[in-house]
């Protein structure tokens, strides 16, 4: 499909898992917190669809996730090894919490995220963003990109964002 190689990164907090408004950041920051938080199964089976097909494989798939400290970088660690293997897990890119994932879009790599604020930063360099709307995100309308909703079912998720990976290939060729 692809004989350029880009990444696409898949954001953690609110996409892969759930994202739970009402804990603290006091809370996030504890040891042990995200072992707590439920992966999202339609995301996650989505996702290792994508890794598992062939005609995507000059993909390169990635999990890209903030972190409040290391404690919560390995705790996201063992949900990815978990959910994923170790071999995925231990490819994942995690930045400080606060900080700008946008440098990682070069070349028009993908990102995957819930926050809006990331995807036009995302896309202000250079990237291709796609919004995961959930259950708590999306009230203010400010993206109007490509997006897929965390509720469709894994196929149709997986579909869509298959679709939208042929339809940057169409538009690159």
């Amino acid at each position: 499909m692809n004989e350029t190689v880009k990444t696409i990164y898949v954001d953690y907090d609110g996409v892969l898992a759930y994202f739970l408004k009402e804990s603290s950041l006091e809370e996030v920051a504890m040891p042990g917190y995200t072992l707590k938080v439920p992966m999202v199964d339609t995301v996650c089976d989505a996702v290792s669809m994508l890794l598992a097909d062939d005609s995507i494989k000059g993909y390169d798939i990635r999990v890209l996730s903030a972190a409040m400290n290391d404690s919560a970088k390995n705790d996201k660690r063992t949900m990815l090894t978990r959910r994923f293997g170790k071999e995925f897990a231990d490819r994942a890119v995690f930045v400080k919490y606060g900080d700008s994932k946008a440098p990682f879009a070069k070349g028009g790599n993908i990102l995957i995220d819930d926050f809006s604020y990331n995807l036009h930063q995302w896309e202000a360099f250079g990237g291709v963003g796609v919004k995961v709307y959930n259950d708590i995100n999306g009230n203010h309308g400010t993206w109007h990109g490509y997006s897929v909703h965390s509720q469709a079912g894994s196929v149709v998720i997986y579909r869509m964002l298959k679709g939208i990976l042929m339809a940057l290939e169409s538009k690159a060729a």
